[in-house]
């Protein structure tokens, strides 16, 4: 009669934990040995026997004084190393988005180290001038490329937008685009590439945009282009349609208004800045006039002729400092005629307090217009609403009351009121073109069809079957939202769209809508964002880091602008969950 044959059991496995399953079930493998122990006709003697061996207790000892090859180093898919690229990224990231520098980073990263002994991720950091460089360039930077166009495959329409900044030599040009994603934040902008010229000629603009364009086969969705420059201001071009830009509309009309005045409140503003900016005397005099009338002194702003926002702060300031600079001039015996006339005269103020009342509307609804994420549609209610205003001031000869008491006891008040009342005719002719605007205050589906046939003609084609259903479910939505959520209807247009969109289960049920959408929202209501990338190149670019190339920039703004909606902490995870983006930053290659 054969013998049953004992098993390497659990019961086995947990009471000697240096055993695991061996060649079969009768089979024990000693970890610490790497041998083998025969179960089947011993069992548990066996297992004692082996360990008892001289051989087992000699190799326990030399286990217990050195540590296996492979503990020093880490498999690629280890979480501290999946952590510590990310940090790196995350750092690279930080340091740009908070404008520092490169060389930063040799102290932050080893000070991180520092701080943080006890983790694993500092202890593996490092991440000095060069590779955080390199994360930024051959990484991060080429990655927002990649996801724009990956996101642009879904999306039927786009407008470009660029415009011309001279750093030294260089002439930059930025070419950006606006589109409308409605999985995402509606109206989106995005940087796709910085280049320098060596000049700034139609053509040579014209063929950097298509270049660009074709680069990334985007060519035919490309509906339109917006530019700053002497054609599209003037109309020298007559072909393409143009709408004219609101903040240039808003700003010249209100310098036009301005020079009808009798006195140049602009020239005045920059002469009386000139006089005090580099003379420390001047400024102390000044301190001790502003203490005699006890006012506190302010430093004089300066204002330019190519800023549409600037003017105003500029007068608002004077205004404060009115009494003491008007003591002071007075007192002085040689000073710039225009200023000292500006002095004597007893209406000067008036003029001040005026152009302050008028460009008070400007301001707030430039401010309005420069907004990003503006539609066409929004910037005209802005442009009527000041039309409104300056309508309303025209007819009823308004004048504000800082303004009539500083002519009460003037003889020159009746001609003096009468000027300011043309100002206001000379605001509202440059806004003519408005009233030609209106809004429908029952939408109907016919109000469509000519939508449809605009677009048609665009190469945009509209299912008019499909739209009417889809029309019928959104005036649906319209209706309820009116009834349970009245706050829907403060938000901005694509805001609205895109929360209507997402509430809707199948893109089948408006995707003719959506095409309306695309075309409509990718059209930029202004050259605002352009001038943001420039506003960010010379914060980055400045004297103190003058040694960047021209590529290190590009790769900064297009990183900095492009996540521009993503704090650190959002940054960090989302590498966290990017393992190809993890991937390049630990790769070699990205120093090529």
């Amino acid at each position: 009669m054969s013998k049953r044959k004992c098993k390497f059991t659990e019961v086995l496995r947990a009471k000697y934990p240096c055993f695991t399953s061996g060649r079969d079930e009768f089979d024990a493998k000693c970890s610490i040995c790497d041998c083998h122990v025969d179960v089947g006709n011993k069992g548990t003697t066996a297992l004692e026997r082996h360990v008892a061996t001289e051989k087992h207790k000699k190799m326990i000892r030399a286990a217990s004084s050195s540590s296996k090859v492979t503990n020093f180093f880490q498999p690629s898919t280890s979480l501290i190393l999946k952590n510590t690229h990310a940090a790196e990224g995350t750092l690279a990231s930080h340091t740009i988005k908070h404008h520092q520098s490169y060389n930063s980073m040799e102290c932050t990263a080893s000070l991180t180290r520092k701080m943080f002994a006890d983790s694993e991720t500092a202890k593996n950091l490092k991440c000095g001038k060069t590779k955080t460089e390199a994360i930024v360039n051959q990484v991060v930077a080429p990655h927002t490329i990649t996801t724009i166009i990956e996101t642009l495959r879904n999306i039927s329409c786009l407008s470009v937008a660029t415009d011309a900044s001279n750093h030294g030599a260089d002439k930059l040009f930025p070419i950006l685009i606006q589109y409308f994603n409605w999985t995402g934040n509606g109206i989106e902008t995005k940087i796709l590439d910085l280049q320098t010229l060596p000049n700034e000629t139609s053509l040579s603009i014209a063929n950097l945009i298509y270049e660009t364009l074709s680069t990334h086969q985007l060519t035919t969705k490309c509906v339109a282009f917006i530019g700053d420059n002497a054609n599209v201001n003037f109309g020298g071009v007559n072909r393409n349609p143009g709408v004219g830009c609101p903040a240039h509309i808003m700003h010249n009309s209100l310098r036009n208004g301005i020079e009808l005045m009798k006195l140049d409140i602009e020239s005045i503003i920059l002469k009386i800045f000139n006089y005090f900016s580099v003379y420390t005397v001047r400024t102390e005099a000044l301190k001790k006039f502003c203490n005699y009338v006890e006012i506190n002194y302010q430093p004089l702003l300066r204002h330019s002729k190519t800023r549409w926002l600037s003017l105003f702060p500029c007068v608002e300031r004077v205004l404060k400092l009115y009494p003491a600079l008007k003591e002071y001039f007075l007192s002085q015996r040689s000073i710039p005629y225009l200023i000292k006339s500006f002095f004597e005269n007893t209406t000067s103020e008036a003029y001040l307090w005026f152009t302050h009342s008028l460009m008070s509307i400007y301001q707030a609804n430039l401010a309005k217009v420069e907004e990003e994420h503006n539609s066409v549609l929004e910037i005209s209610k802005i442009l009527q609403s000041v039309l409104h205003m300056l309508r309303n001031r025209r007819i009823n000869n308004f004048l504000p009351l800082s303004v009539r008491e500083h002519l009460r006891d003037n003889d020159e008040a009746e001609s003096i009121s009468n000027e300011f009342i043309s100002v206001y005719k000379a605001y509202f002719k440059g806004f003519e073109w408005m009233t030609l605007l209106k809004e429908n205050e029952n939408l109907k589906y016919d109000d469509l069809v000519s939508c449809i046939e605009f677009l048609r003609i665009r190469g945009v084609e509209i299912d008019d079957v499909k739209l009417h259903d889809q029309f019928c479910n959104l005036i649906s939505f319209l209706k309820s939202k009116s009834n349970e959520d009245e706050a829907y209807f403060d938000l901005k247009l694509h805001e609205q769209w895109t929360i209507y969109f997402k509430s809707v289960k199948n893109i089948e049920c408006f995707s003719e809508l959506l095409k309306i959408c695309e075309f409509y929202f990718c059209i930029s209501a202004h050259n605002a964002n352009v001038e943001r990338v420039f506003s960010l190149i010379n914060t980055q670019w400045s004297k103190e880091r003058n040694r960047l190339s021209v590529q290190s920039v590009k790769s900064i703004i297009l990183t900095q602008y492009n996540f521009k909606n993503m704090s650190c902490e959002d940054f960090y995870n989302y590498l966290l969950k990017n393992k190809e983006l993890l991937s390049k930053i630990g790769s070699s290659a990205k120093y090529d």
